[in-house]
């Protein structure tokens, strides 16, 4: 976008669509693979990653990419409506399947982004997004050797039942406003935000590629490491804490150190996530698996949509320490409440 000449407040709006379009396409998904089986959205993750790539292709106005968000935001609720219901099913050991399948993500995230900014620097930003398609395509014949559980008859009746907030308990209402505030937080960090901030603190595109790629290796290598050593309640603290303080830093900070903490940044990322997916197995129900998840993530990234949307403005406005330092405040009330929830 920046190279097509988007300014930041249009980036804001246009990414803050991403988190909406991804959470009511994901939750419309989840509810129904709940019945029909998960299959069919690995499959369609795979036709859609094709498609996305493709829009970004001939995308130069504020519209094409705002199409770009709705295909990738579809394409991605498609993989994340199932992927984690799929494990919960399939593995005894709730918590580790779930730790394995965010490190899995972190890592191959990391491949990709350590290799995208020296891609685009060889063959510009429109071939790579032509790579991007044919990784994509790889998909849908791994997808079609998944087995499909039979489960049972689609019923609305049944989808409004698990839908319905006054069947949850009170722990599950608490925690999907926690998750909102959560979002809220993450929301004024998300999607361009860190690599404009590099991009304007004067590193180039292979540079900020190599930055944000060990950024989520260590994410990946923390979430692996650490999170099913230590208690849920605990690792929401240190995450917590540590969010905060790096947030707070990055607001006041500039060039080396700027990058020095994006960077480290993914240490905090990875705890975060594994608390995160702890508190989606304490509670979820079986049988429920992808709704439950869906609502609670539907709290994040309705949080998310918000921030994000007014993001850009606020960098236009006053630049990036606003809304890092509005960020670092934010998640404070997340994760203090989420200690003491927990510990009752």
């Amino acid at each position: 976008m920046k190279d097509r000449n988007i300014d930041v407040p249009t980036m804001g709006l246009i990414f803050a669509s991403l988190p909406m379009i991804f959470q009511l396409t994901r939750m419309v998904f989840a509810i129904v693979s709940d019945f029909l089986g998960r299959k069919v959205f690995f499959t369609l993750n795979g036709l859609l990653s094709v498609l996305s790539g493709f829009v970004y292709y001939v995308a130069f106005t504020p519209l094409h990419f705002l199409l770009g968000k709705v295909t990738e935001g579809t394409k991605s609720a498609s993989l994340w409506a199932v992927n984690r219901a799929f494990l919960l099913e399939e593995s005894k050991r709730k918590r580790d399947s779930l730790v394995h399948l965010r490190t899995s993500a972190y890592v191959s995230t990391a491949v990709g982004s350590l290799s995208a900014g020296f891609i685009i620097v060889w063959l510009f930003y429109a071939n790579t997004l032509l790579l991007c398609v044919l990784v994509g395509s790889f998909v849908i014949p791994v997808s079609l050797l998944l087995v499909n559980r039979r489960r049972e008859r689609f019923s609305i009746k049944r989808a409004l039942h698990h839908l319905d907030l006054r069947n949850k308990e009170k722990v599950f209402k608490k925690f999907l406003l926690l998750f909102f505030i959560m979002g809220l937080s993450l929301g004024f960090i998300s999607g361009y935000v860190f690599p404009v901030f590099l991009s304007e603190n004067g590193f180039n595109a292979e540079t900020i590629g190599v930055f944000l790629g060990i950024q989520t290796l260590l994410a990946g290598l923390f979430s692996y490491t650490f999170t099913k050593r230590i208690r849920v309640r605990r690792l929401i603290l240190l995450s917590g804490v540590l969010y905060s303080l790096v947030l707070l830093l990055l607001g006041f900070s500039s060039y080396v150190m700027a990058a020095f903490l994006v960077v480290m940044y993914g240490v905090v990322d990875g705890l975060l996530s594994g608390g995160q997916e702890g508190i989606l197995v304490k509670i979820s129900k079986e049988g429920s698996y992808g709704t439950d998840i869906g609502l609670l993530m539907m709290g994040l990234h309705g949080g998310t949509t918000v921030s994000l949307a007014i993001s850009g403005f606020l960098i236009a406005l006053w630049g990036f320490m606003v809304p890092f330092v509005l960020s670092a405040s934010i998640f404070v009330i997340f994760y203090v409440s989420a200690y003491f929830l927990l510990k009752e």
